[in-house]
């Protein structure tokens, strides 16, 4: 009997999928409120989903029925808001009827206007390339614009049908179960030797970079605010002491609802909304690869905190961070195919939704 295939980051897309499962992706169609989507998210208890373009007879005439569009995410609705509310209070005092007023004409949005681009998209082509080469070209350069990174890659059909997505945590879970992904020995070494994953330091290897905190008393819109200034997608929270208590994070806005969302309780108290303690998950400086690999895997989150003695945030090591850390171990692989937005299907979904909006 001939030795199995060695399982690492060279095997294809297809067969990634074929170990892993195929994923049957939640879809929203473009005709929703943002109100039903949110409310479809928390019945799937999920952050986020494809949108599609949504039956009518125009989409049937053209085609299009069915579209991916893009993806909805709970955070980019809430960053919305918060543009929205910055603007509204024009340097002034936030109050509740402000806030609920913003929320309620949030919530009465149709998606055509609300999908975003956070999410890097694939033709049947990209099914053999190799998994590498959907971690440099899908997630880390996968999406137009700058400084725009892919947390999920969607996979559709050559007629932009949603066929299935793979996103930066499968990826994550599968490096975790199957160690001949990295090089030999590299699981072994802790987290300072890799300069907190190359990645926790600047770029010159120096400092680390700052973590973005708040108190755990100021208002969870405060904190939120912060997020969106500062271009991050969570932020830790601290105690009286400079000690890391939690995280907020789109993951503490599951269930959302009309209202204010609670944006004016305490960060603090906000995280314990869905939550039976704000605590967060965190790792020592001497703590290996292995470990941080894990408790990605099996705690299901996107960001662990580097703490030292006392606790304090001394970097923040995130999903992204890891799939950067991918792209530069590993096997060697080949640069032969288009990146996915500019394969010409999608060139072509493209073209056809401006000559739409045209009409």
């Amino acid at each position: 009997m001939e030795p199995a295939t060695q399982i690492d980051l060279s095997i294809s897309v297809r067969e990634f999928v074929a170990l892993t499962g195929p994923r049957e992706p939640v879809v929203i169609t473009s005709d929703q409120t943002v109100e039903a989507a949110l409310e479809i998210l928390a019945g799937e208890c999920i952050l986020s989903a494809p949108v599609v373009m949504a039956k009518s007879e125009d989409s049937v005439s053209l085609g299009m029925d069915g579209w991916y569009l893009g993806t909805l995410d709970v955070q980019q609705l809430l960053l919305h808001l918060v543009r929205q509310v910055r603007e509204k209070k024009q340097g002034g005092e936030m109050d509740a009827e402000m806030l609920h007023a913003a929320v309620d004409q949030l919530f009465s949005t149709k998606l055509t206007s609300m999908y975003g681009n956070d999410s890097g998209i694939a033709f049947p082509a990209w099914l053999d390339k190799s998994l590498k080469e959907l971690i440099e070209e899908g997630f880390l350069t996968g999406v137009p614009g700058p400084n725009q990174l892919a947390h999920r890659v969607v996979i559709c059909d050559h007629q932009c049908q949603v066929e299935t997505l793979i996103s930066q945590s499968d990826i994550v879970r599968f490096v975790a179960e199957h160690p001949s992904c990295l090089e030999p020995g590299v699981l072994d070494k802790s987290l300072e030797e890799l300069n907190y994953l190359l990645l926790g330091k600047a770029k010159d290897g120096g400092s680390p970079r700052e973590v973005v905190a708040v108190n755990q008393k100021v208002t969870a819109i405060e904190a939120f605010e912060l997020m969106e200034s500062s271009g991050v997608s969570g932020i830790a929270i601290l105690g009286e002491e400079g000690q890391l208590v939690g995280n907020l994070s789109a993951s503490d806005l599951r269930g959302i609802g009309r209202g204010e969302f609670g944006l004016l309780m305490s960060v603090e108290d906000f995280v314990l909304v869905n939550k039976d303690e704000v605590g967060c998950f965190a790792l020592s400086p001497t703590d290996t690869l292995g470990c941080l690999l894990r408790d990605f895997s099996e705690k299901r989150v996107h960001r662990l905190y580097v703490v030292d003695n006392q606790q304090a945030p001394l970097a923040v090591v995130t999903l992204t961070d890891v799939m950067r850390f991918l792209a530069h171990s590993g096997v060697p692989v080949s640069y032969t195919h288009l990146r996915a937005h500019e394969t010409p299907e999608h060139l072509v979904c493209r073209l056809l939704l401006e000559k739409k909006k045209k009409k």
